[in-house]
């Protein structure tokens, strides 16, 4: 069940960073008009998706903790936001590698968040990758 869990949290983070990806391509300006201002709001617009994308994963965490069906976080947690959205964001950037550690079945939730961190974040560097190229280029 949390594998099923994790796996549809995963699919959200998918469809909300496409759709955040497609918001960054509206936002910033044209690279063959401000090349230097399309890589900086593409750059910055991709920190506040992650952010974002974080977030929502701490409050999912939160969400499953309470209800406790899945297990717990132990270690150096202490149950404030800041443990939960560290927790998230090191899942998410670094394949979860942390102090806290997971009890029971979240462990697959964890380990389901940090395959679609790192899947969304080698699609966030291709996409800004190709930013900066057409930048360059012209």
């Amino acid at each position: 069940m949390a594998l099923l869990v994790g796996f549809l949290l995963v699919a959200l983070l998918g469809i909300g960073h496409h759709y955040g990806l497609l918001a960054v391509r509206a936002l910033k300006p044209s690279s063959k008009h401000e090349p230097a201002a399309a890589i900086l709001v593409t750059f910055l617009g991709l920190l506040a998706l992650h952010t974002l994308e974080i977030l929502a994963f701490a409050v999912a965490y939160k969400g499953l903790l309470v209800w406790g069906a899945f297990g717990d976080l132990a270690g150096s947690f202490d149950e404030s936001w800041d443990g939960l959205i560290y927790f998230s964001g090191t899942n998410f950037a670094t394949l979860g590698y942390t102090q806290i550690e997971t009890t029971g079945s979240i462990r697959m939730i964890n380990m389901m968040q940090s395959l679609g961190g790192f899947m969304v974040l080698t699609w966030s560097a291709t996409f800004l990758y190709s930013v900066s190229e057409q930048a360059w280029k012209d």
